[in-house]
């Protein structure tokens, strides 16, 4: 069976103004493919080019994203054909009203969340910490280090700084399976009400490579993160680096 042609290309790639032709032929291919049954052939390039209005590198570039994300497969000399779906789910981080973290968010929506400790130890604060907590440079905190996973997958590697005089206890804890801010409301009475974010990208430097499995330059999402309490006093600060493949995160605006 041969994919149909779609006679609302015109239309569809017309709604796709400012989006770049990669970006619109292959969300346009993939909802055709979606609604076939495995086994159904593409068009030829050649077709798809002419249907599409657009270059053999474009179309192909298009077609080999919906190859890498498994719903499609190149076979030589026969054609490129819908496979049954390999989903990938991206585990998204939400951020909307509430500062929920991200144990709790992902738990809440059924997933398994599981957390490698790889430090929880005692430093100075240094800068950019100390600003960011408004404490002195020299002042104690508390530096966990973690790596999560979200149903097996590697997702993000974490690094969190709590101000010790503010929470003397914490480095007595086990987050393995806990999460941070269930502990900073538990123990401390701790209300959450406030995170301001910064997202960039950062270069890996072997520390991060070595725990998120990556090469070392590589280019990776980086979040910083500031939380506050109901005083709006910032209870942590510090910096989430995402694996490429999950490299999702979903911001929620509220006037």
């Amino acid at each position: 069976m041969t994919l149909p042609a779609n006679k609302d290309v015109e239309l569809s790639m017309s709604t796709a103004r400012g989006t770049s032709k990669y970006v619109a032929v292959r969300e346009h291919l993939l909802t055709r493919v979606q609604g076939l049954e495995p086994g159904a052939r593409l068009p030829s390039e050649p077709q798809l080019c002419d249907e599409y209005g657009v270059s053999r590198i474009t179309l192909r570039h298009a077609v080999d994203g919906l190859i890498s994300d498994g719903y499609l497969v190149r076979e030589q000399g026969r054609g490129t054909f819908v496979v049954e779906p390999q989903y990938r789910t991206r585990y998204r981080e939400r951020f909307a009203d509430a500062v929920t973290g991200f144990h709790a968010q992902q738990t809440s929506d059924g997933f398994d969340v599981t957390t490698s400790v790889v430090e929880l130890a005692e430093f100075p604060a240094g800068e950019p910490t100390a600003s960011q907590l408004g404490i002195n440079s020299a002042d104690r905190v508390a530096r966990l280090t973690r790596v999560r996973s979200v149903n097996g997958t590697l997702h993000h590697l974490a690094v969190t700084n709590l101000p010790l005089a503010q929470f003397p206890d914490i480095l007595d804890e086990n987050f393995t399976d806990a999460s941070l801010f269930s502990y900073l409301s538990d123990a401390y009475g701790v209300a959450l009400t406030r995170n301001d974010l910064l997202v960039s990208i950062k270069v890996a430097d072997e520390f991060i490579a070595e725990h998120l499995n990556v090469e070392p330059g590589e280019h990776l999402l980086a979040v910083a993160s500031t939380v506050f309490d109901a005083d709006d006093r910032a209870v942590s600060y510090g910096m989430a680096y995402f694996t490429p493949q999950n490299s999702e995160i979903a911001f929620g605006l509220h006037s």
